[in-house]
């Protein structure tokens, strides 16, 4: 069973060529399942869907800490379900 983790980037800068070269980055990399341009305390939400935490390490190793202009990558990982019951 996946479990799908939600991942917020925060960009070195917020220019129109550091968002255009990483938002075509992101196409690149079919692991990366959806991508949200967001508000408040960093810039993008993205999320990928792992069977395994060592799954998700090679993501975050080979993808996403080489996406062009990443400052930070804060990642949640779902404990439970709380809600809907």
């Amino acid at each position: 069973m996946s479990t799908r983790i939600p991942i917020r980037i925060e960009l070195e800068a917020l220019n129109s060529r550091m968002i255009e070269l990483f938002e075509r980055s992101l196409r690149k990399h079919s692991a990366i399942e959806e991508c949200y341009a967001v508000t408040g305390n960093t810039d993008y939400l993205l999320f990928v869907s792992v069977n395994e935490i060592q799954e998700f390490e090679a993501i975050h190793r080979n993808i996403l800490s080489k996406l062009p202009g990443v400052k930070t990558i804060k990642a949640e990982f779902p404990l439970r379900r709380v809600l809907p019951t």
